[in-house]
């Protein structure tokens, strides 16, 4: 859980502030069709918790099968708006993951992609994802690692106070713990981002990954797909 005393309100403004450099994502494009890819197949109601712009809603869009509905939830009103420029046809509402509208087992599946490591108390959050995801239903959630083969050398240059809540790194075993106690099993994991090299170089660390797959625990951001076990 997070220590820090600020107010969702002030979260809400923050990101608001933040949302024109926020347009394009935040990150790579590739970051994002590597997640999209890996939570196939899309069908029924899917929900993007902490939505963003919108990129992974707009990636996802056109991997899913005729007559998915798109769902997103973010805490910025000026985020929500991006999301609806990126994403007509999804319903984007302007809310708090640790306290969503939605009815219970209303989602088949539920992605969560960078935005966990930004919540207040991260087993709301959680609780609340399996509320509102139906049993069985898939869970896609991304975090930063804290067991990253970089982190220390990072932590001392990185921009603690660019965002209003900052990043919470996750050691596997701690998000690992966090999602086994809310019910969800995990089915498979995979590194993103980086191991020590971005750009090209990133694609021989993931192909070395595939046989080591002990390298997927010591890059930059975790991704995994769970079940909702409830």
């Amino acid at each position: 859980m997070s220590d820090n005393k600020i107010t969702k309100e002030e979260i809400a403004r923050g990101y608001d502030e933040l949302a024109d450099h926020m347009a394009d994502g935040g990150l790579a494009y590739s970051f994002y069709n590597k997640v999209a890819t890996f939570s196939r197949p899309y069908r029924g109601h899917i929900l993007d918790v902490g939505c963003g712009s919108g990129i992974l809603l707009q990636r996802a869009g056109r991997l899913a099968d005729a007559g998915t509905k798109f769902y997103g939830l973010d805490i910025s009103p000026k985020l929500c708006d991006l999301t609806r420029a990126n994403n007509p046809e999804a319903e984007v509402s302007c809310g708090d993951a640790e306290d969503m509208s939605y009815d219970d087992n209303k989602f088949d599946m539920v992605l969560m992609t960078e935005a966990l490591e930004h919540m207040l108390d991260y087993n709301k959050s959680l609780s609340e994802v399996r509320r509102v995801l139906k049993p069985g239903g898939k869970f896609i959630v991304t975090v930063p690692n804290r067991d990253w083969l970089r982190y220390d050398f990072y932590d001392k240059i990185r921009n603690k106070e660019l965002q209003p809540v900052d990043d919470h790194y996750f050691r596997f075993e701690e998000i690992k713990s966090y999602l086994e106690n809310n019910s969800f099993g995990i089915e498979k994991i995979r590194g993103l981002d980086n191991l020590y090299y971005y750009g090209w170089k990133h694609n021989i660390e993931e192909a070395a990954a595939f046989f080591l797959p002990f390298l997927h625990k010591k890059m930059k951001r975790l991704l995994f797909r769970c079940i909702n076990q409830k």
